[in-house]
């Protein structure tokens, strides 16, 4: 299902349309969701702060790039489409300008080495090129895309493509579930006892994880728990600190203050307060079974 907004009506037209649904379940072992955003500004009047986090994904940009500096340098337009990695280290910011017309498809931890082999270690803090990285396997896709012009078209054309890799893909493994339950958990597991459980010593984890997802368990279970506590924050900005981080399993709220300056750069406070002063208007998507016309 799409976000939903209850003061979507007073937002102004030059807020950032956002959509998003789930992917049908026989993909949601390797994508968590497809999403889009819309736009149209005249300067580059809306600059997003981009603190660590455990995003991975590709996306698309339509009409214009979004433009990105990192450390306060000058910003510079991004490729046609790109693959991030894992942010491990907070620093980039976004820029906003012209027409803003964006298609994102968003992996499960382990989902882009599963599909297609990529070597995850190689694109943390990265925003590479696909026509560089996976031009094999997305020039036709992206070609599509490009003739689309809704949402639900895109989602059918990105979920079908995914669904003609799907016999080439790794099989889910121990490692793909373990993934998975260290950002299920915030890294509130044991990688000790999630080893021994998979059978693996701790080094061949920890190199297995690195490979799949291209930072360590234990950052990854860092980047998971801060986003929880981000999240909880939009869903509920009324709501204590203190609280969200004994929701998230901080063990008080100066700890969760550490972990936002080491991964946002800014307390919290400030860095929820950058994000609200972004207007965005979350737009309620259609059920997935309305979108997914092919079979799989």
């Amino acid at each position: 299902m799409g976000l939903r907004n209850p003061q979507s009506l007073a937002k102004p037209p030059s807020a950032i349309q956002i959509r998003q649904v789930s992917p049908h379940p026989s993909l949601r072992r390797i994508v968590v969701s497809f999403g889009e955003r819309r736009a149209d500004f005249k300067s580059i009047n809306v600059i997003r702060a981009l603190n660590a986090r455990p995003d991975q994904f590709i996306e698309f940009y339509f009409r214009e790039p979004y433009l990105v500096r990192e450390n306060g340098a000058g910003f510079s337009a991004t490729p046609a489409s790109v693959l991030v990695g894992v942010t491990s280290v907070p620093g980039k910011d976004l820029g906003f300008v012209g027409e803003i017309e964006t298609f994102t498809i968003r992996f499960q931890p382990t989902g882009l080495a599963r599909l297609f082999g990529v070597q995850m270690t190689e694109t943390v803090d990265e925003g590479l090129s696909l026509a560089d990285e996976l031009k094999r396997q997305t020039a036709q896709l992206e070609a599509d895309l490009a003739q689309s012009v809704t949402f639900e078209q895109r989602v059918a054309l990105a979920q079908a493509w995914i669904a003609g890799w799907l016999d080439h893909a790794r099989p889910f493994d121990e490692i793909d579930h373990i993934a998975r339950l260290v950002a299920k958990t915030g890294g509130r597991v044991s990688v000790r006892q999630l080893a021994d459980r998979a059978g693996l010593s701790a080094r061949q984890l920890q190199r297995r994880f690195l490979s799949d997802v291209g930072v360590t368990p234990k950052l990854y279970g860092r980047l998971t728990r801060f986003e929880a506590a981000l999240a909880a924050q939009r869903k509920n900005p009324s709501q204590a600190w203190a609280q969200i981080a004994a929701e998230a399993g901080y063990a008080d709220e100066a700890h969760l203050s550490r972990e936002a300056r080491a991964l946002s750069g800014m307390t919290p406070q400030t860095f929820a307060a950058k994000m609200q002063a972004i207007s965005t208007l979350a737009v309620v998507g259609p059920e997935m079974s309305d979108l997914f016309k092919c079979a799989i």
